[in-house]
């Protein structure tokens, strides 16, 4: 049975306290002795303008080496979103660190992924969230991006999609991988659609 994550598509801006807070908390693949950071995440739509989403972890041992776009953020303290606009279509992965370095892909599975710069000057937009017991970082994906890139129009409308978050750090000094859907075994890891939760959008007006 699939993860389900309920939120809404507010009329003009987030309501960050009506969003339900979701636990990254299925850890995969884990080191000896594990590593464990609780992490945690909003999501929520605004009609016709985007996707927004805030992610964040007490992990306070942190690792940002990586400073420029596209770079390997998964290395890093990292968090992400990985969003399918379209049933049985492509997904854009947004991939975080603390420092709002981001690495954002689309595609159909793990192989051929393809960053989204090469396919469009639209971007997803990053700003990091500091925090006294970790970190975190906000996110927005523009409409106009997920349209692009799934070849449909995307409204940000009620409905359903499917997701799914993550918290990794395959180089930090205690590696670790979580996610808030179980995503079974590696390959194919994270990038494994069949498992993405469900992301079940109602309107709620601002």
């Amino acid at each position: 049975m699939s993860t389900v994550y309920q939120s809404f598509s507010f009329t003009t801006a987030p309501i960050w306290d009506r969003v339900p807070v979701g636990a990254i908390g299925h850890y995969h693949w884990e080191t000896d002795p594990p590593c464990r950071p609780k992490s945690f995440f909003q999501l929520c739509f605004v009609k016709n303008k985007g996707v927004f989403a805030r992610l964040w972890s007490d992990e306070t041992n942190l690792r940002a080496v990586c400073t420029n776009r596209d770079d390997p953020v998964w290395e890093d303290s990292c968090l992400e979103c990985f969003l399918q606009p379209v049933p049985g279509g492509g997904y854009l992965n947004v991939e975080m660190n603390p420092r709002g370095v981001f690495l954002a892909q689309w595609g159909f599975g793990r192989e051929d992924r393809v960053f989204t710069r090469a396919l469009t000057d639209l971007s997803p937009a990053v700003t990091p969230l500091p925090r006294k017991d970790g970190w975190g970082v906000e996110l927005f994906v523009p409409c106009e991006l997920l349209s692009v890139l799934a070849e449909a129009p995307f409204h940000a409308g009620a409905g359903q999609y499917r997701f799914c978050c993550f918290k990794c750090g395959d180089k930090t000094a205690h590696p670790h991988f979580a996610s808030f859907a179980p995503m079974g075994e590696n390959p194919p890891g994270f990038h494994n659609p069949a498992h993405f939760a469900i992301l079940d959008i109602r309107e709620e007006k601002a």
